[in-house]
């Protein structure tokens, strides 16, 4: 692990003791800790929140203008957060008076779960959730409070519908607020992952004078492995929301969660997740059962944290693809799981929007994929040449 990491993991580690003050005051001291690289670490994995909070418990100096980079960094990330919590409370408030159910996740219901502090979460959008039946009442009253439909753009009605039952999220913007808005009717793509996950366990979460609405603990973790290890645990913000959701708690409440989120069909995710808490933060949660599956989901993880040092970000299609498409193929544990990963990523989700088929041909999506991107990828050459 890149040195400079190893300062950023010590500081996300959520036991904030005299040990940890300690080991930071040592690493920072270290002749060769690049401070340009411990920066761009820290904005890389965007926890400059609690990397300057550690620093300064543990009575860490900085050289000046690293340390004013890094409060800048951090000041940031929590008038931001402050900004997404008062909207996050205004809509909870709009959506219960419209009758319409709605979940934030993540975000800063999660901060003031971790935390009890909006502010030591760098967020940068608002995930809400509702039911797939309130979609379109959603959409409404999002655009009605002056949000943008940002993703997609120009579908023609028939095509949006379709675009639901493709899709998980559509984006919205609100230009005044500046704020990005994620309108989630799905947790995740694969319709075998969580499908056991109960979006009627809830639990609310005190902000100031009124509540946010948030999944229930069992149902929040089960997310929180499964989101984390679809993206390759590629920034450390997302193991460390775990490990910091997990403080405090014994080691069967950790394996009553673990085991509750695999019967909701988070499958190896959970067992990946305490595996990376114990080898990033030493903390040896609960026994994991990771299979051979599960190892290579945990190599593949830290080499997605470590990736270019630990400062360059991976896109889905960038050499390591074998961190983020291969990992997303063996998170479920059962073959449909399998089967309907490799059918979404083979039928493609642009086809499947923009060519309808008649019911119950929707297998022809697979044939036609290669075919159809062929035939686009020879239109674009024929327009360049013609530019």
């Amino acid at each position: 692990m890149p040195l400079a990491l190893h300062v950023v993991v010590n500081c996300c580690r959520p036991d904030d003791d005299a040990a940890r003050s300690a080991s930071l005051r040592a690493l920072v001291a270290s002749p060769a800790l690049d401070m340009d690289h411990l920066i761009q670490t820290v904005a890389r994995h965007r926890v400059a929140p609690q990397v300057h909070r550690a620093l300064t418990e543990a009575g860490v100096s900085l050289p000046p203008d690293k340390a004013a980079r890094l409060a800048q960094m951090a000041g940031l990330a929590a008038r931001r957060s402050l900004n997404l919590a008062k909207e996050s409370l205004f809509l909870q408030s709009v959506f219960d008076q419209s009758g319409l159910d709605a979940i934030f996740v993540k975000g800063t219901a999660l901060a003031l779960l971790m935390h009890r502090d909006v502010g030591m979460k760098d967020s940068w959008d608002i995930d809400l959730l509702v039911r797939p039946d309130q979609v379109d009442a959603a959409c409404d009253l999002l655009i009605a409070e002056g949000y943008i439909l940002n993703y997609p753009t120009d579908l023609a009605p028939a095509a949006f519908k379709r675009f639901l039952d493709v899709a998980k999220e559509c984006v919205f913007f609100h230009p005044a607020r500046n704020i990005y808005l994620e309108l989630h009717w799905k947790l995740v793509d694969n319709p075998h992952e969580l499908a056991g996950l109960d979006l009627r366990q809830t639990q609310s979460v005190a902000l100031g004078s009124g509540t946010l609405r948030t999944l229930a603990d069992p149902e929040l973790f089960a997310y929180l492995c499964v989101h984390g290890t679809r993206h390759s645990w590629s920034r450390l913000k997302w193991i460390a929301d775990v490990a910091a959701f997990l403080k405090g708690r014994s080691g069967d409440e950790v394996a009553r969660l673990r085991d509750q989120a695999v019967a909701m069909g988070a499958g190896r995710a959970p067992d990946v997740a305490l595996a990376l808490c114990q080898s990033l933060f030493g903390r040896p949660l609960a026994t994991t059962q990771l299979d051979a599956a599960g190892r290579y989901l945990v190599g593949a993880a830290h080499a997605s944290l470590t990736h270019g040092g630990g400062v360059t970000e991976i896109a889905a299609y960038s050499k390591p693809w074998r961190m983020t498409w291969i990992g997303r193929h063996l998170i479920g544990t059962t073959h449909k799981a399998l089967l309907a990963e490799l059918e979404s990523n083979w039928a493609g989700d642009y086809d499947r929007v923009h060519i309808p088929l008649p019911q119950g041909l929707g297998f022809l999506y697979v044939v036609i994929r290669v075919p159809l991107w062929l035939w686009r990828k020879a239109r674009r050459l024929v327009a360049r040449e013609r530019a």
